[in-house]
């Protein structure tokens, strides 16, 4: 595609030629090409413009930037108020405008996009042809394709849109991480709907304190980039987002005055069954995922579905015959164990876990094996280990993904929040599972938590193949 074309309506000054075909786009200098455009981009841990001669001694002679910098001759210089505004807006144009013959439905919050937008792709499917895109990577026409972000970056983001559309995908469910919506990361992206989950502490390395990152959540919704809304009002945020956005249908599990709720739950220890009340009708559901947080997943999951015309008894069936979700509340078992491994990575989320074993097992015990992520949030590691002694019998703090960290300091970091003596550190992740299983008896359960389906581990810039749920298999011999 010629440059002219590619930003001939965005807002730029331009120095140099635009008559250069344009065969590829990055915002990483190492990957830059003959025929590249490369975006400079500011971040909280870097600047692009101190890469722009990398991306020039690789091919490069497209620039978009803030600023000018010397280049050498033939180089052109796009300069833009903001660059992540144009990578979007230039992605988009770039790969053919694929949001806009796509609907689009997103969905954020701290806790259960995957397993909300897993359900909402479910119930889709019986009658659309559907896409996914979020942790548990990208999903479409029969395909997984891995992938390294919550909400990828725009030029990815665009070519995995163009890619559904040339599949013949109608409706794309995704989720919409708080950095996704700091970054920009879909601006120029209308959305059908945007569903809100809810909001815990996480990823206060990034947003510093919670009031930041609350306030991403609720940027999204302040924007003209969405149709319809769809907010759980159960926490204090998302009765705030009620208030702000439009076209809102408010759900909750714990109040009747929202527009949609869910009441008469009754648990087992292999579903629970709840009803789905609204002015318009109700259904009464039957669903194979455990915990009260899964009754609020389906439920925003509902509410976005009867907001695109399914009844709620086409909802309900469809989610009935849903038998899980990849690496959350996944449970395995040998004669004498039961293993459950789970994503938690937040206080919130372990403490929502541990309580739907508690449901589960009754009066026998609950063993829980987790660590933290290095270079994250350090502040969450202490509630965590709280969290851990208070809704469980015995806790093995072991690895995560450690980056750049020190397994021990963020191991310890997370016993200061142990009072008593209800814990144990083996830092070998396998091996924690096996004492764990060890100490279990007949009806006790292991909560497995915070990597869930992840097939890797992060060790100082290196990702090691590594899997819980294979760890699990070999530990119980399945």
């Amino acid at each position: 595609m010629k440059l002219a074309k590619i930003i001939e309506n965005i807002d730029c000054k331009v120095i140099g030629s635009t008559n250069k075909k344009v065969e590829h786009l990055t915002h990483m200098a190492q990957e830059a090409k003959p025929r590249s455009i490369y975006f400079c981009l500011s971040g909280k841990f870097s600047n692009g413009m101190q890469w722009v001669q990398t991306a020039l001694e690789n091919g490069c002679d497209v620039v978009v930037c803030e600023q000018s910098c010397t280049t050498k001759r033939g180089v052109t210089q796009i300069i833009v108020p903001d660059a992540r505004k144009a990578m979007s807006e230039i992605a988009s144009v770039f790969y053919c405008s694929p949001a806009e013959k796509l609907k689009i439905i997103g969905v954020t919050g701290t806790n259960g996009k995957t397993t909300t937008t897993t359900m909402i792709a479910h119930i889709l499917s019986s009658q659309y042809k559907v896409g996914i895109i979020g942790t548990n990577g990208v999903k479409f026409d029969g395909k997984t394709l891995p992938s390294n972000l919550t909400t990828p970056d725009p030029i990815d983001f665009h070519k995995i849109l163009s890619e559904m559309v040339q599949s013949g995908v109608e409706f794309v469910v995704m989720e919409i991480s708080a950095h996704a919506i700091f970054l920009q990361k879909m601006w120029g992206v209308m959305c059908d709907i945007i569903a809100f989950t809810n909001l815990s502490q996480d990823h206060l390395d990034f947003f510093e304190n919670m009031e930041s990152y609350q306030q991403a959540k609720m940027q999204i919704f302040k924007q003209d980039t969405y149709k319809k809304s769809v907010v759980c009002t159960d926490t204090e945020c998302g009765q705030k987002i009620a208030q702000i956005a439009r076209n809102c249908t408010s759900c909750s599990t714990k109040t009747n005055n929202a527009n949609i709720f869910a009441c008469d739950v009754e648990h087992t220890t292999s579903s629970q069954t709840f009803s789905v009340v609204s002015k318009s009708g109700q259904a009464k559901i039957t669903l194979k995922l455990l915990g009260m947080f899964n009754v609020q997943n389906a439920l925003v999951a509902i509410s976005v579905c009867s907001n695109l015309g399914l009844s709620f008894d086409q909802c309900a069936a469809a989610l009935e015959n849903l038998n899980g979700v990849d690496g959350r509340f996944e449970c395995y078992s040998n004669d004498q164990t039961t293993v459950i491994v789970d994503f938690a990575h937040t206080p919130d989320g372990l403490k929502n876990i541990l309580l739907a074993a508690r449901q589960v097992c009754k009066k026998h015990k609950v063993i829980c094996v987790f660590g933290c992520g290095g270079n994250r949030d350090k502040e969450k590691r202490p509630l965590m280990g709280a969290i851990a002694e208070e809704f469980s019998d015995f806790c093995i703090i072991t690895t995560d993904n450690p980056r750049y960290e020190d397994n021990w300091d963020i191991a310890c970091d997370i016993a200061k929040g142990f009072s008593k003596n209800k814990y144990k550190i083996v830092l070998d992740r396998g091996q924690a599972l096996r004492e764990a299983v060890m100490l279990a008896k007949k009806g006790d359960i292991v909560i497995f938590a915070g990597k869930g389906a992840e097939t890797t581990t992060e060790i100082c810039g290196t990702k090691v193949e590594s899997s819980d749920k294979n760890i699990v298999k070999k530990v119980l011999c399945i």
